[in-house]
């Protein structure tokens, strides 16, 4: 019985199945080149915090875009008096790191990629 209980959920639910969670590592790489040189985001969104060095230890980038006259924070917290560009994803790939930010006015990429590719 249980067995066609299971087949008839597979059939009628598969998706409920086959969905991963979206993947969000505990620090996302932003500048990954060896341990002695690297920086992490810490944050969900890059404009939450400071970045860091991976043994923690504060590393700040921080980068803001100018949009019709206003000016909008994209990397690290400060100024904190400058509102943020909101950012519409993050995607973590083996040698990239991509954030999407955006308003009605424009789309924005930013692109982390390590500098050890094997053609470099």
């Amino acid at each position: 019985m249980k067995k066609y209980l299971y087949l008839l959920l597979l059939i009628l639910a598969p998706d409920v199945f086959t969905q991963t969670p979206a993947f969000r590592p505990p620090a996302v790489p932003l500048v990954a080149h060896d341990p002695y040189f690297s920086i992490w985001s810490p944050a969900d969104r890059l404009w939450d915090a400071e970045t860091v060095h991976w043994t923690g230890k504060k590393q700040g980038l921080h980068s803001m875009v100018q949009i019709d006259g206003k000016a909008y924070r994209l990397m690290g917290s400060r100024p904190s008096t400058t509102a943020p560009l909101t950012q519409k994803s993050v995607t973590v790939n083996p040698t990239q790191t991509i954030y999407v930010f955006g308003n009605s006015a424009v789309l924005l990429t930013l692109t982390f990629t390590t500098p050890m590719l094997p053609e470099d």
